[in-house]
């Protein structure tokens, strides 16, 4: 079952405290520790892919119930922890660690641990991710954020994260590897508020509306542009003037490369969100294909947290669960015993 809905990730800045990610570092990388002993690697994947299940452990662990601090800090404390082992390994990060993402890429690759083949198809798959998050979910958030948790199988799980600097919000994107399309609907959710999307060419919604781009820079976009306006291509149309709109010397570069299928389109270097708009809108007006403008929003909302809420963070307690949960991983069956009993009371309470 999805959980359906929105949540306010507002934008904050700085870092947690010190003492406090200490803690974040040890207990969110015993739980995921335990996750992992118990369920395997590919299912803790799963798990981060899970907007609302990523959340909840940002919770856990202490971090602000509503900030978009939630996915820098405690990805962070994962990363720091989970690469000092042998199971995972995470790259990335915010700003400029995203560019350090290639290097990360890199040094993976000269271990050895790992072939070849399935760093490349990771890596690809990343690049592609991004772009798909940044220029055909066209919500008014701009990416500087990527997390990429990576077994030694070929199994990942990428969250991207982007930022509204307009509305000082931010929005967190979950994806997991899987034989889905990365053109349609392929995400595992989203987190952040929810949005009047200018555009969504990600949804297989907008599938008639992507082939017919194709069509148009086949059939040479630059004829188009002797057109103060479109309205005479349909006579259903509103008159509708584009001529400012569109980067005319961009289309020719494009209808020169002619990509054959949108994917191949998608990897031409430098390709900018208001081509693509200005492309899908063509096509809308031309074809008569809509592309979609919904919103594929899905949302997901202990010890305290940094700012005191919902409670301040108490140490005493925080270190009881560390020791709680180490003595768990460690094979302590009596403390093993008391957390699935937790478990079922709480699913058998739930509404």
């Amino acid at each position: 079952m999805e959980n359906h809905g929105s949540s306010i990730l507002p934008l904050h800045y700085g870092h947690p405290p010190e003492y406090l990610y200490r803690r974040m570092v040890k207990l969110g990388g015993i739980i995921s520790d335990i996750i992992i002993g118990n369920y395997g690697e590919d299912f803790y994947l799963n798990r981060l892919a899970d907007p609302f299940w990523f959340h909840s452990l940002s919770l856990a662990i202490g971090f602000d119930w509503n900030s978009s601090g939630t996915t820098t800090a405690t990805l962070g404390a994962l990363k720091e922890y989970i690469n000092k082992g042998d199971s995972l390994k995470i790259l990335g990060g915010k700003g400029r660690h995203m560019g350090t993402i290639k290097d990360e890429f890199d040094s993976l690759e000269a271990e050895g641990n790992i072939p070849s083949g399935k760093i490349d198809r990771i890596r690809k798959d990343a690049k592609l991710i991004g772009r798909v998050d940044e220029k055909l979910l066209q919500d008014g958030f701009n990416l500087y954020m990527q997390f990429i948790i990576m077994d030694y199988h070929g199994n990942y799980t990428i969250v991207n994260q982007g930022m509204n600097s307009e509305s000082h919000l931010a929005r967190r994107y979950h994806w997991k590897n899987s034989s889905r399309d990365l053109y349609n609907d392929a995400r595992n959710g989203i987190s952040g508020f929810e949005n009047m999307i200018k555009l969504d060419l990600s949804t297989r919604k907008s599938d008639r509306n992507r082939s017919d781009i194709i069509d148009i820079i086949k059939d040479n976009p630059l004829k188009y542009s002797r057109q103060r306006s479109l309205d005479n291509f349909m006579e259903s149309a509103p008159a509708l003037d584009l001529n400012y709109r569109i980067d005319w010397n961009r289309m020719r570069e494009l209808y020169e490369y002619n990509p054959g299928t949108f994917q191949e389109l998608m990897e031409i270097p430098g390709l900018e969100k208001s081509t693509i708009r200005a492309l899908s809108y063509l096509a809308e007006i031309i074809y008569g294909d809509a592309p979609s403008f919904s919103d594929p929003v899905k949302y997901s909302f202990c010890l305290g947290g940094k700012d005191g809420v919902p409670k301040p963070v108490n140490v005493h307690d925080y270190d009881v669960a560390i020791n709680f949960y180490r003595e768990i991983l460690h094979g302590n069956r009596y403390y093993g015993g008391i957390t699935r009993r937790l478990s079922r009371m709480i699913h058998e309470g739930s509404p």
